[in-house]
Formats: structure tokens, C-alpha cells, sequence
């Protein structure tokens, strides 16, 4: 029996696609994609997996959208890794049939296909109906037996020796920096996409895994926490779900040691859904592990958030977005809301265009104000720039909106990242492909903004190489002294010389927008950072994932990962006691200080 194609929109910048269902039709959109909807984690059951992979095609968001150039994107089709080639069928009778991609719009001048093995490992085979040319075919070869791994419609005379594939081999990369990170790592995918520190120095990251760290999976993507104290020993992880998608976004600590975490999920995670697809969750935990209570809601067709902060008195504050239903379309409306410290709602205020319109993260100051940040497509503070414009809104601690900035360029802009300090400030950063503050430098560049506690914007700035210089769930963190750290991910040379392929990339500014130094550190593989976090003792933690051995042997797919960073110089401190300095112009990478 056919599974349901469950559909899939990405963003505008260069995601790290991921699967929901058994069977998917994924839209990438613009940006330097990395697909990887198998779950090499899971054990194969006969159940049919059948995706299908749209790439470079924009979505018609507004009837009267601009035209812009298409742009030379390359993206990566991940059909193996080291460990294992996916989409082979547990009936090999059957030539695969059963499980296989279909890649559309593939660029075998610019794309790449990522394989398991050698060249040998597979065969290629043009596919055709009478006269009718279909395009090629790709099979893993197990002894005399074919399996299907993917087909390329329209695609012709392509060689198994072209650029187009790229084969992993059959053994782990080399670690990295065994001293200087910790990674967390099953034969599935595991993916960090947050981190937070407590009062005790203790270090605790979230995201989701698709295999089994603490406990068995409960069946697709599981939400994870990991502790690790200061030195780098990891304490506890916990690990829980649904049978559907289950996922963590954001974590917080409060002044009491507590933390809160908060997410999405498509099954029934701790309450029965009420969405058509897609609930918001959240939950408290005690420092030893402990749930002490959890939300879930949810209304109209999809429900995310991907925001979380906690004020001094450990009330909980969450940003997301609703799609809803309207006549002959559908449409999304950004929300904030605030739970006091034993998980009761306090309020919940929706606020939008007719247009789409996201919210990405929060933040509260020192005076219980809350900041959220997003993107619109109308005109939600002002006339609309473009494409995605930027907004930041301030509401008092009731609910009452104080007021929303709107700015953009006319390309995309997508914020991920929002802090205050202790002065009321806020700051806001993001990717564009646009003329933010500048001249683009030639992709996706990174900007940072700061607003007085009026709305008044102190400054602005935006920065990148000719390459890609973005975020994905990217973070932005201010310390008690007033400076700002923010995180991402280059393929170029942002912060040193490249690794590579996509490097993490940290950055120290104060608070007159003057950046202090920007480290740049990753492994031969594929490396992205996600959450950033600091304690009083002058260390940041970032964390991502990796498709290399960060920390440690990479353990097939996408792993999770912490390292340990220097507030003042920006440069890797080893997991010890004496937090030794690795200088990284000893190495491929360097810290840049300016």
C-alpha cells in the first residue's frame, strides 16, 4: 500500500532539509540545500519510502512577486554516507522499487550526489518508454542484484566518474579537535539545535535525534537533552517522543538552576494534538532531569515555535507562528506567549498581515519587556521592501504591544536570532541576500542590528565572503558586559582558512557595533552551528552539527556537537579543568581579531 506524499516547503536560505514521513515531496527553494530525508538510523521494514526532490524553484508567496535572476545554487543530494548507502530495499527482488528518490531539476554541471562506497558500488542506466527518453536511473549493486537508489528525470550521458557524484568511502573521517568538543552521536541523525548554560556552569544542548541515545527511538525524530558540567563530562541525556516527528528548537535556564524547552511535534507528544499537522510544545525541567510539567497546543493546520526565554521570577516566554486556512490559499500570522513558572498561560497574542508572517525568536529584559523578531511579507511595520523584510516587536509584560520596526532590502532577509542587555537594548540578527547596510558581498551575508528600548535603531551592519555566510537556526548572545556573540556557518573564508566544505563561524561585537574578532573553526566535512551560550567565567559554548568527527569518530550520518570557546580571545579552550587555549593558527583555521 502507497504511502501519502506528505509535502515539504524549506526556506529561502541553504537548509539542512530534513524528512517528516516515510514518503515526502520536498521543496527546497533558493540556497546551497543539503537534502537528507532517509533515516539511515532505522532499521528497514519493508515499509515503501519514496521522496521526491524539488530544488531552485521559488515559491509564488505573493501574486505579484517580483522576478529576480536565478542564481547559481548548488545543492547536495545525500544517498549515503561512510556507514551505509540509502534507499536499499530489504526485497531485492523487487529492484528497489520499493524505496528510491526522485531528484527534479538536478544541475549535474553545479549539484552534487552524495554516495556510500566507490564508484564500483553502483551502475547507471538510462531509462526510457518506447521512444520516450525519461532520464537515468542509479543503482546500488549487491552481488548480481540491482537496487534503485534514485532516478534523475530529463538527465542524460552522465558517468558514475563525473563531479556530479561524490563517494564517502567506507571509513570515518579523522577527528578534529578531540579536546576542544564533545560530540553526541548514533548511526541515525542527531542534530543540536540549541544550548544553554546554568547557575552551576553546567552545559546543556537540545534537538533531536532520529536514533537511539537513551532509551529506543519512539519512532521518527526524537527531541533530545544532553548535560555536561564544565569539564566536558556528560551527565545525563534524556530522550523522549511520539510515534510522528517530535523536535526542540530552544532551551533556557532560569536563576534557579531549572531549564525550559520548547518545540514542535506532529504526533501526540505530551497532550493529543489539536492541529491538522503540527502542535507547540513546551517543558520544564528540574538540573537532574527531571519534567516537572509540559504544554502542549495548538489550532488551525500548522503550529511552530522556535523561541524560548524566562525572566528572574521564571516565567516562560515563546515566539512561533500559526498557518491558517483562507479561501482559496493559505496564509501565517506571528504570535507571543507568556506562561508563568508552574506552566499556566498567562496570555497569547497574534498579530499579523495578510500576508506571511513568521516569528523566529524572543527575548525579555531586565524590566519583564518581551522582544520577538520575524519576518513579513506585508507590510506589518511599513511598507514592505520586497521579499521577506525584518520586524522586531515589543510587547509589555501584559501583552500589549508597544510597537514593530520593519526594514529590509529588496531581496530576502531572515532573522533567527534576538537578546537584550541590561540596559534595555536589543539586538537582532539574521542572513540577506540583499544591499542591507552595504553591498552584498556576493551570497548570503550575515547582519547584526541593535534598537534602543524606543525603537530606535542604533546601528546596523552586515558582513560575508563571496560565498555562503548565513545562518540556520543561528543564535545571537549578550553577556553581562554588554557584548554580543552570534553564530553560523561559511562555506568561504569568513574567520581563517577553510577546512573544507561549511565551516562554524563566531563572532564577538561590542556594543557600539564594533566587531572584536570572529573565529572560524570546522572539520574536512560538513559542520554547521546553531546555538551559542555563555556562563560568568568569560566561555562560550556553541553548538551544531557535523557530518565529520568534530570531537570524536563520526558515527555514519549527521552528528551533534559542543565546543568550548574563549569570550575574550574567541579562541577553542580544551574540556579540562585548566582550560588550556588551542591557538588555531596552528592549524587550517584562525581566529581573526579586529
Amino acid at each position: 500500500m502507497a504511502n501519502t506524499l506528505v509535502p515539504q516547503i524549506w526556506t529561502p536560505g541553504s537548509d539542512y532539509t530534513l524528512g517528516v514521513s516515510d514518503s515526502q515531496i520536498v521543496y527546497t527553494r533558493d540556497g546551497n540545500d543539503s537534502i537528507i530525508t532517509y533515516n539511515p538510523g532505522v532499521v528497514n521494514d519493508g515499509q515503501q519510502k519514496l521522496d521526491i526532490w524539488i530544488s531552485d524553484r521559488e515559491v509564488p508567496l505573493l501574486e505579484q512577486q517580483q522576478v529576480r535572476p536565478r542564481r547559481d545554487w548548488q545543492n547536495r543530494f545525500i544517498l549515503g554516507d561512510w556507514q551505509q548507502p540509502y534507499y536499499v530495499d530489504s526485497q531485492a527482488s523487487n529492484l528497489g522499487l520499493n524505496e528510491f528518490a526522485t531528484i527534479i531539476d538536478l544541475d549535474p554541471n553545479r549539484d552534487i550526489i552524495q554516495l556510500h562506497g566507490i564508484p564500483e558500488n553502483y551502475s547507471i542506466e538510462e531509462m526510457s518508454i518506447g521512444t520516450n527518453q525519461l532520464g537515468t536511473a542509479i543503482f546500488w549493486q549487491e552481488g548480481t542484484q540491482s537496487d534503485l537508489v534514485t532516478f534523475l528525470p530529463g538527465v542524460f550521458e552522465t558517468s558514475l566518474e563525473d563531479d556530479l557524484f561524490q563517494f564517502e568511502g567506507t571509513t570515518p573521517p579523522p577527528v578534529s579537535f578531540s579536546e576542544e568538543a564533545r560530540q553526541l552521536s548514533t548511526t541515525g541523525i542527531d542534530l543540536s539545535t540549541s544550548s544553554a548554560t546554568d547557575i552551576a556552569g553546567n552545559i546543556y544542548i537540545a534537538g533531536a535525534t532520529t536514533g537511539s541515545i537513551e532509551g529506543n527511538n519512539a519512532g521518527a525524530y526524537d527531541p533530545i537533552v544532553t548535560k555536561y558540567d564544565s569539564d566536558g563530562n556528560q551527565i545525563w541525556n534524556i530522550q523522549f517522543g511520539s510515534a510522528n516527528f517530535d523536535w526542540i528548537t530552544d532551551i533556557v535556564t532560569d536563576n534557579r538552576g531549572n531549564l525550559y524547552v520548547a518545540g514542535y511535534t506532529e504526533g501526540n507528544l505530551e497532550a493529543t494534538k489539536n492541529a491538522e499537522v503540527a502542535d507547540v510544545w513546551v517543558a520544564k525541567y528540574n538540573s537532574d532531569g527531571n519534567r516537572i510539567w509540559s504544554e502542549q497546543f495548538g489550532t488551525e493546520i500548522i503550529n511552530r515555535t522556535f523561541g524560548i526565554d524566562v525572566d528572574r521570577n521564571g516565567n516562560v516566554y515563546l515566539s512561533g507562528y500559526t498557518i491558517e486556512e483562507q479561501r482559496n490559499s493559505q496564509t501565517d500570522d506571528s504570535w507571543v506567549t507568556k506562561y508563568d513558572t508552574n506552566g499556566n498561560r498567562q496570555w497569547f497574542r497574534e498579530f499579523g498581515t495578510r500576508q506571511y508572517d513568521e516569528a523566529y525568536d524572543i527575548a525579555v529584559d531586565h524590566m519583564g519587556n518581551v522582544y520577538s523578531t520575524g519576518w513579513t511579507l506585508g507590510d506589518l511595520g511599513e511598507n514592505n521592501s520586497g521579499l521577506y523584510d525584518v520586524w522586531v516587536a515589543k510587547h509589555d509584560n501584559d501583552g500589549e504591544l508597544q510597537f514593530i520596526e520593519q526594514f529590509g532590502s529588496e531581496d530576502y532577509e531572515f532573522p533567527w536570532g534576538i537578546d537584550t542587555d541590561s540596559e534595555g537594548n536589543v539586538y537582532v540578527t539574521g542572513w540577506t541576500l540583499g544591499d542591507l547596510a552595504g553591498d552584498n558581498a556576493g551570497s548570503y551575508d550575515v547582519w547584526i542590528a541593535k534598537y534602543d528600548s524606543n525603537g530606535d535603531r542604533q546601528w546596523l551592519e552586515q558582513f560575508g565572503t563571496r560565498g555562503d555566510d548565513s545562518l540556520l537556526y543561528g543564535d545571537i548572545e549578550v553577556d553581562s558586559n554588554g557584548d554580543i556573540f552570534l553564530t553560523g556557518y561559511t562555506d568561504g573564508e569568513l574567520g581563517g582558512n577553510n577546512a573544507g566544505s561549511y565551516d562554524t563561524w563566531v563572532a564577538k561585537y561590542n556594543s557600539d557595533g564594533d566587531r572584536q574578532w570572529l573565529q572560524q573553526f570546522g572539520t574536512p566535512d560538513f559542520d554547521y552551528a546553531h546555538g551559542i551560550s555563555g556562563d560568568d567565567k568569560g566561555n562560550l559554548y556553541v553548538t551544531g552539527i557535523t557530518e565529520g568527527s568534530l570531537g570524536r569518530t563520526n558515527a555514519g550520518a549527521a552528528d551533534s556537537w559542543v565546543a568550548r570557546i574563549d569570550a575574550n580571545s574567541g579562541i577553542l579552550q580544551n574540556f579540562t579543568s585548566n582550560s588550556e587555549l588551542v591557538d588555531l593558527a596552528l592549524e587550517s583555521n584562525s581566529a581573526i581579531n579586529i
